[in-house]
């Protein structure tokens, strides 16, 4: 996550370079020193951006955010570029464990994405769309290394779209980049330096923290803004970066290595180097000197092969389902954490993560009941937005019979799903699966139905000249509950394959049905994409289907004598409490209990896992008022 200033006050100890070139004969196209370790979510990110710069300047910033198609296409292109050069890729490595003490940053960064959007929605009532066709992204393949280019004011108001590093994922693990895409146990940062000190290599990053670890003696750090692709004939072009080695940084400062610098600027972001360089040298007083071991632990060594402790036979596992499998098997405080990705929403309408709570239900009480958790864990705390705050929700597992019935009950509601709907393709199957469940949850919370013209356009492209924030609200109610899907078969996947005691009972059938969940590049295509043309007639009557499916859900009682009808799961949950999350230093507040009763809970039942035989009504409780 980076310390500030750090990069800034060592850079003139950077050295220019050329990496290499795709001139086979050049001399810098086989070095072979120059072997590549990429920190994943870094990469992600400054392709995104590299991307949203090259937008046209007539777009609104709701269009201009680059589609998950257009990232990863990008990402593969980057990547090509950088082969073509004679440079090899050994790893990229993406986070799948953030350690406890980094939980107030997290909070942090969801309170400050909603304080942005806040501020982006009150200063845009709607958006116009451009009249004429975006011109940007021309040249794909020069644009991403263009450094002259810099996003535009007018697109900075948005956070980054919320699926972006499950999207690049995807990406790669469809790709000749595969093999060596690693989701690791821990921060990327860490294997990144601990492949670079193995190698000798060189680490692309966009965070500082890569200048604190130990890269070993010829281990270097290359920041992606830093990268500039020169051309040179028709043909030919090379790529030149300034090279960030630590030991000749620490050489450079009369130092042994940069930690204790880092550390004291950490402590003192106002210190001037010169003065950090005196204190690097000082003593350490006792608690001081405890603070700096921590610190030093933090940006310790750590072992490559643990890399391979989160590979799936079947897929890579987003970050955030593998950090709650590893929080599983390594609970530090007894409770097991999900920060949940920021959406593009209207914030000041219900989140629209309230969408499919019963969804990610099923997928926590299959991890809980096959995954070896201890019959006392019985719940998982969700973090997101609630109103204008960063809370976290309580969730608890459901029993065992509970769960096999909810799990039989939607899998035969894909089935009639599937079977009514043969010629459409999987990804517009899906979305109607989707919109059920968002319908469903707009009649269980009182609400009305969204109108037949925003679902129409919310699953088949929007072409009006105008988006509506209730566009907006109801492209990322979808999105969640698709993105719930994808977490409940990423979990059965994990479990189908590390676990047996009788995980093949629950996972196999349900698995079998989710196995053409699309990728997301195909499940979102973008806001004025047309995926499929249907007849008006067609369209009619599927949201006719939705609409009966989702009264259907609403008015189901999953008890024994009533589970079996066609009815899709409803969204109600084991919900105990709302909190808002703590800012750091304040006094905890108290738990807000909530007690309104459910009687149709898609993950309710007497749970020797969970709370009474009284459940809670997840509508009344975290839609707004």
């Amino acid at each position: 996550m980076g310390i500030p200033r750090l990069r800034g006050l060592l850079e003139p100890y950077f050295q220019p370079s050329t990496l290499g070139c795709n001139n086979q004969e050049c001399k810098d196209h086989n070095a072979s020193s120059k072997l590549v370790v990429i920190d994943g979510p870094g990469l992600a990110y400054v392709i995104y951006y590299r991307l949203l710069a090259w937008k046209s300047p007539h777009l609104n910033a709701i269009d201009a955010q680059p589609t998950y198609e257009e990232i990863c296409v990008a990402v593969l292109v980057f990547l090509e570029v950088l082969t073509s050069c004679g440079l090899k890729i050994e790893h990229i490595y993406f986070d799948g464990f953030l350690p406890t003490a980094k939980r107030p940053v997290r909070i942090s960064r969801l309170e400050g994405y909603l304080k942005q959007m806040l501020v982006f929605h009150a200063n845009h009532k709607d958006f116009r769309r451009a009249n004429h066709q975006d011109d940007s992204v021309v040249d794909t393949f020069r644009n991403l290394f263009d450094l002259s280019r810099q996003v535009p004011p007018k697109f900075r108001g948005l956070p980054a779209v919320p699926f972006l590093v499950p999207a690049v994922l995807d990406s790669l693990a469809d790709s000749n980049y595969a093999a060596i895409t690693q989701v690791v146990p821990g921060e990327a940062d860490s294997y990144c330096a601990a492949a670079a000190r193995a190698l000798g290599g060189i680490v692309l990053t966009s965070d500082s923290d890569l200048l604190v670890h130990d890269l070993g003696p010829a281990g270097a750090v290359v920041f992606f803004d830093h990268l500039e692709l020169v051309q040179y004939g028709e043909e030919h072009y090379q790529i030149s970066a300034r090279i960030a080695q630590s030991s000749q940084i620490a050489q450079g400062l009369d130092l042994k290595d940069c930690c204790r610098f880092a550390f004291e600027l950490k402590e003192d972001s106002s210190a001037g180097i010169q003065e950090l360089q005196r204190r690097s040298k000082s003593n350490l007083q006792t608690d001081r000197a405890r603070d700096f071991e921590y610190f030093r632990e933090e940006h310790g060594e750590v072992s490559v092969d643990d890399a391979t402790r989160l590979s799936s036979p079947v897929e890579l596992l987003d970050p955030r389902i593998s950090e709650m499998i590893l929080q599983c098997d390594e609970r530090s405080d007894g409770s097991l954490h999900m920060y949940m990705p920021f959406l593009i929403e209207d914030p000041t309408r219900s989140s629209a993560w309230n969408i499919s709570v019963g969804l990610r239900t099923i997928a926590y009480s299959i991890m809980a009941h096959y995954g070896g958790l201890p019959q006392q864990q019985q719940s998982i705390l969700e973090h997101s937005r609630r109103d204008t705050r960063i809370v976290s929700v309580e969730i608890h597992f459901t029993d065992s019979t509970s769960l096999l019935r909810n799990v039989e009950l939607l899998n035969t509601q894909l089935e009639v799903l599937w079977k009514r709907y043969p010629s459409f393709s999987t990804a517009i199957i899906w979305q109607i699966f989707g919109m059920i469940e968002v319908f469903s949850w707009h009649l269980g919370s009182g609400r009305s139905f969204p109108s037949h013209r925003i679902a129409v356009k919310a699953i088949w492209g929007n072409k009006d000249a105008f988006i509506s924030w209730q566009d907006i609200q109801l492209s990322a109610q979808l999105h969640a509950a698709l993105y719930s899907v994808r977490m409940l078969k990423q979990v059965l996947n994990y479990i189908s394959s590390h676990y047996e005691r009788g995980s093949d009972t629950i996972s196999l059938p349900l698995l079998q049905r989710l196995k053409n969940f699309p990728l997301l590049r195909d499940l979102f295509p973008g806001n004025d994409s047309t995926t499929v043309v249907v007849s008006d007639a067609s369209v009619g009557s599927i949201f006719d289907f939705i609409r009966n499916s989702a009264r259907r859900q609403a008015n189901t009682e999953l008890d024994d004598e009533g589970a079996g009808g066609s009815s899709l799961p409803s969204n109600s949950d084991h919900i105990v409490s709302v909190n808002e999350t703590t800012p750091r230093g304040t006094i905890p507040s108290k738990h807000k209990k909530l007690k309104r009763q459910s009687k149709n809970s898609i993950a309710n039942g007497p749970s020797s896992k969970g709370p009474p035989k009284q459940t809670n009504n997840i509508y009344g409780m975290l839609s707004d008022n």
